[in-house]
Parts: structure tokens; C-alpha cells; sequence
């Protein structure tokens, strides 16, 4: 073959090639979620109250995400710094479900259908972020689940929210990566749940069924409210000496738009907020 025709076919590959790996790093990212959290790393496990481990539980998960496409999970930029988003191609639900099954018998409580109690869950936040560098990129993970323990009336023994996250340095646009920071995310913030004291005291029954007429378990009323607005107002009242127990009571009453995020909890913490007003504003 001519020398300069082969100059041009390896030309042509090498554009091709490298259009190929240009076309790789833009458009929405898609991902398989699958459960391998970084064990050498992510080293966050339930330690079990006493008893726990004698009493199995039923398993219910349910969405509870904000935003129109449930199959969104993030954000990823390019190397353009344009943002692409995350989606996975499985349930995002299911996956949370099956991940707390998996941690809940791994910690040793046992799963099952004819349980007494239920551990029910509401997956209220699941967020990935890669950020593109000049070698590789950095993912950045945020899991927040509300869980409620019920007995077989169905009565609330205990209600809670737990959040977790994670942070990673990976190759770009990598599913793998994903996996793995979500993963340690959610291993997290399941293990945060378990070891919370209201929880485990629940869990053995020395907690009774809370009542309906108990104020934490009204429904709250009136237009829903930004946590960033219902900080405002916690601070004016604060400000005016109202007590703790007072704030907790007017968290109550109202109805969050939007769940609190861990920058949420970080500034109402700053703004002098007791962690009783944070917690009842989780439960909103």
C-alpha cells in the first residue's frame, strides 16, 4: 500500500479515537446501581443495643425524593466543565431497600415477612456529584432516609431521620466510582439509624406506641415552608428567649416544603439551633 494512503488511514483512526473519547465524557451519565462499598475505607457498621438481635423486623422502603425524574441521581461535568446528570438504570427504591436488607443481616437482625415490628423507610435523599479535574475526578455523595419503627398495630414506637455521605477520587464518568460512594453513603446512613439510643430502646420495647393525640404526631398544617425560611423565623423567635421546648413545638405545626440537607442542618447548627429543634424539624 502507498505510504502516504497509510498515513491517512492511521490519521483517520486517530480522529475517530479521539472523537470516540470526546463523545465518552459528555451527555447525561448512566449508571447500574449495585451495592460494593470501599471496606478498606468506608468502616461505618451498627453496634447493636442489647436484645436487638433477638427480635426481627419486617423491611418496607418507599420514595420520598424531591424532583420530577425519579431515575435522576446527580450531577457530572465534563471536561468543558458543562454539568450532565446522573441517572440510574435501575430503581433507585429497590436498591435502598435491598442494601438495608443486606446491612441489617450482616449487623445480625434477622429479616422477616411475620415479624412483630416494622422498620419502614422513606428514602428522602440520594445525590451524587462528580466533579471533572484535570486527571480523573472527585465524587462526592449525600444518602438521608427517614425511618419510622412500628408495631403490629401499626402504632409509631420511635421516628427518626439519619443522613450519610461520602467522598471519593476516581476515574471520570466511572460507574464503578458511583457504586462505591453511594454505596459508603448508605452504608452509613443506615448504620447511623441502628445506632441511635431512641431507636434501639424502641427496638426491645421500652418505648411505648406513641399517641395520636401526642403533639410530634400531629400532621402539620398550613402552605409548605423552605427550611430556610422556618430557620428564619426559629431565629427571630430564639432571639426573643423562647425556650427549646416552644421551638420544637412551633417545628411541629408546620410543613416542610423540602427535607432538611446536610448543609441545611450545618447552618441552622451555626445559627445556634438545638439539635431537639433539628431533629423535630427531620421529622417534618
Amino acid at each position: 500500500m502507498n505510504p502516504n494512503r497509510w498515513k491517512l488511514v492511521l490519521l483517520g483512526a486517530l480522529v475517530l479515537g479521539t472523537a470516540r473519547v470526546g463523545a465518552a465524557d459528555k451527555g447525561p451519565f448512566t449508571v447500574s446501581l449495585r451495592y460494593s462499598p470501599q471496606e478498606s475505607v468506608a468502616t461505618s457498621s451498627a453496634v447493636l443495643g442489647p436484645g436487638m438481635n433477638e427480635r426481627p423486623v419486617q423491611v418496607t422502603m418507599e420514595a420520598g425524593r424531591a424532583g420530577s425524574d425519579p431515575a435522576v441521581i446527580g450531577d457530572s461535568s465534563d471536561g468543558d466543565d458543562r454539568m450532565w446528570p446522573v441517572m440510574a438504570s435501575n430503581s433507585v427504591v429497590t436498591w435502598a431497600d435491598e442494601v438495608l436488607r443486606k446491612n441489617l443481616g450482616d449487623w445480625g437482625i434477622k429479616v422477616s415477612p411475620d415479624a412483630p415490628q416494622t422498620l419502614a423507610g422513606k428514602l428522602t435523599r440520594v445525590r451524587v456529584v462528580e466533579s471533572n479535574k484535570a486527571v480523573g475526578s472527585t465524587y462526592q455523595a449525600e444518602v438521608q432516609v427517614a425511618f419510622a419503627l412500628k408495631n403490629a398495630e401499626g402504632g409509631v414506637l420511635w421516628e427518626g431521620t439519619a443522613l450519610g455521605d461520602a467522598t471519593r477520587f476516581g476515574r471520570a464518568r466511572s460507574q464503578e466510582n458511583v457504586n462505591e460512594v453511594l454505596s459508603d453513603a448508605i452504608k452509613e446512613t443506615y448504620a447511623n439509624a441502628l445506632n441511635d439510643a431512641g431507636l434501639q430502646n424502641a427496638w426491645v420495647g421500652k418505648t411505648a406506641p406513641r399517641s395520636e393525640s401526642s403533639p410530634a404526631a400531629k400532621a402539620p398544617s398550613g402552605p409548605p415552608v423552605s427550611p430556610a425560611d422556618l430557620l428564619a423565623e426559629l431565629v427571630k423567635l430564639k432571639k426573643q428567649s423562647f425556650t427549646t421546648e416552644l421551638l420544637v413545638d412551633y417545628v411541629n405545626q408546620k410543613n416542610l416544603g423540602s427535607p432538611l440537607t446536610a448543609d441545611d442542618m450545618v447552618s441552622w447548627k451555626q445559627a445556634g439551633m438545638p439539635q431537639e429543634v433539628i431533629k423535630a424539624a427531620l421529622a417534618r
